[in-house]
């Protein structure tokens, strides 16, 4: 059957080429009109305090952003990033609103495309597979719903896989730039450690140590202050309830239990997790667990699900591998099957993450996790 698939696959590729190319165009449409509507999670309004020399971070600890009419962040745009991040905005701040939501949803575009294609040309996957993965990264609806939100997420992967592409040195310092966002940079980083790569990791480290100069210069804030305010920014909304749930927020539920445990373990088990990879030859395979790794450990919103295209791409590359297959599988639940279930239930995508869908979905990530790590010991694919 599956030779039959594929003799089918090449008897009309061309078309086939030609019908997804026409819904991506379709997709790529709709994603940048949704972004002129809402973009909502694009963090302009706290650049916006930094540029105006405010700490956004103790605006939001001082409880200022209580959605009232003189409330200056912006619907949900909660600030838990680190302060590079809202440095490299503010250039956007300047534009307006709108302005710079049509600029921002441009370049994510732009990321959007360059990603799949940079990490294609890098693993030597063929031109015409190069295009179906990138097509059906462009059809899929966690696609759709990052550009239409306006998220970051595309900023921190583009940046999170520069050292799988270049040795540079160059590489490993705008790598840091994925550590910006916490919940996806953090992997880059045990990465690092596990190699026992100092250099690495302080080269890295040097665009987070820059923004958090710029910043507390900007907003005239104490050094050793600020340095600590993202972490109780992410305490503080954390203990409201606001993140996306894990299987590990059940341990919140055991009587006087530190909630900042249900964060520091699943790190821990993570770095045994990149341990036990750090040494393959696969890079290809390596950066996959790094991404698959943070979705599985971390909490994560829907959007935050464009980071299994390297997965599609290791997939799509050893098709003929069963597990590749279970893989694929995975990512359509993602990419397509959810937004049925959506429509079917009357759900909105960003309630996925939590209730009885989060932590099924968080469990099924963490499950492809360990599929493939059991999968990669006992066939040892190779580049």
């Amino acid at each position: 059957m599956i030779k039959s698939f594929y003799n089918f696959f090449e008897k009309y590729k061309i078309i086939i080429f030609f019908f997804f190319t026409l819904i991506s165009i379709a997709s790529l449409g709709r994603a940048f009109y949704q972004a002129q509507l809402i973009s909502f999670d694009f963090h302009f309004s706290p650049s916006k305090l930094v540029a105006e020399g405010v700490n956004h971070y103790e605006y939001i600890l001082d409880g200022n952003h209580d959605d009232g009419p003189d409330d200056k962040i912006m619907y949900d745009q909660n600030g838990v990033y680190a302060q590079g991040l809202f440095v490299i905005l503010i250039p956007f701040t300047y534009m307006g609103w709108d302005n710079a939501k049509l600029v921002w949803s441009i370049l994510n575009i732009i990321l959007a495309l360059l990603i799949p294609l940079l990490l294609c040309k890098k693993f030597e996957i063929p031109k015409f597979q190069t295009l179906l993965i990138t097509n059906l990264f462009l059809i899929s609806t966690v696609f759709r719903i990052h550009i239409g939100y306006g998220q970051q997420t595309l900023l921190a992967l583009i940046f999170l896989i520069l050292p799988f592409i270049s040795n540079s040195k160059l590489s490993i310092i705008f790598s840091g730039i994925s550590f910006f966002k916490f919940n996806i940079g953090y992997v880059l980083f045990l990465y690092f450690l596990s190699l026992s790569k100092i250099k690495n990791i302080i080269l890295s480290a040097i665009p987070c140590i820059v923004g958090w100069l710029i910043y507390c210069l900007l907003t005239d804030t104490n050094l050793i202050k600020n340095l600590f305010q993202p972490i109780q920014l992410l305490l503080f909304w954390d203990e409201g309830k606001a993140f996306p749930v894990t299987i590990f927020s059940l341990l919140k539920n055991i009587n006087n239990f530190p909630p900042i445990f249900a964060l520091i373990i699943p790190i821990i088990l993570n770095f045994f997790v990149i341990i036990y990879i750090k040494h393959l030859n696969d890079n290809l395979y390596k950066l996959t667990i790094l991404c698959l790794s943070a979705l599985a450990f971390m909490p994560h919103q829907i959007h935050d699900y464009v980071l299994l295209v390297p997965l599609l791409i290791f997939s799509v590359k050893n098709f003929d591998k069963g597990i590749c297959k279970i893989n694929i599988l995975f990512i359509f639940y993602f990419f397509f099957i959810l937004r049925i279930f959506s429509l079917i239930y009357d759900i909105q995508p960003w309630e996925f993450p939590y209730g009885l869908f989060g932590y099924f979905n968080n469990f099924l990530t963490i499950s492809i996790v360990c599929i493939n790590l059991f999968f990669y010991k006992n066939t040892k694919l190779s580049n």
